[in-house]
């Protein structure tokens, strides 16, 4: 029995001592080996690192722009001044008739158009009194204005009185003589033979 205590004793005895044994590890050299290859890389990159010194950037000056601007040397043209119609004065040859004619334009109008008796028909079944285009005789818009150079010397008013007189006496080209009467004399009066005159004046 003794035995068997002394037995167990040396036991734990061995037990304990091994438990206080701090086992060093196997991978502590491997460790340190590594550490020694990293220093020696690290010098070997320091080694074949580049030395050259990036030079600061140097800052010159540009050129200034010597173009010079060139002012514009166009003289400047003046507006044209529009032209102003001055208006053409009446010819003396107007103003005379004008002057001369002093019938009443509206009892002149009422005789173009009264059918007359004595030639069974009115001035106006055979003159145009708005336009120039023949009818029987000639259209009679304008017709002072024409009238004025019809006979070289006479006026426009005494081309006109003696067309309604004396048709005869001046017949304008592509008219037959004797489309008009010739009894207008007896017909109409001075003042009624002035009143249609007037009325002529008037058609423009």
């Amino acid at each position: 029995m003794k035995m068997l205590i002394r037995l167990g004793l040396a036991i734990t005895g061995l037990m304990l001592a091994a438990c206080g044994t701090v086992a060093t590890p196997v991978w502590s050299e491997q460790a340190q080996e590594t550490q020694v290859a990293l220093a020696a890389t690290s010098e070997q990159l320091t080694a074949i690192a580049p030395t050259v010194t990036p030079a600061p950037p140097t800052n010159t000056p540009l050129p200034e722009p010597t173009a010079t601007t060139v002012p514009p040397t166009a003289t400047p043209v003046p507006p044209t001044e529009v032209p102003t119609e001055t208006p053409i004065p009446p010819t003396a040859t107007t103003e005379a008739a004008a002057q001369t004619v002093s019938g009443d334009a509206a009892k002149g109008e009422a005789l173009f158009n009264e059918m007359r008796a004595e030639v069974n028909f009115a001035c106006v079944t055979c003159h145009y009194p708005n336009q120039e285009a023949q009818l029987i005789g000639p259209g009679l818009l304008n017709i002072a204005t024409r009238a004025e150079t019809r006979v070289a010397g006479e006026t426009a008013y005494e081309y006109l009185h003696q067309s309604i007189v004396d048709p005869g006496a001046y017949v304008v080209e592509g008219f037959p003589d004797g489309l008009m009467p010739r009894t207008y004399a007896e017909v109409f009066s001075e003042e009624q033979i002035n009143d249609l005159i007037a009325y002529l004046f008037t058609l423009k």
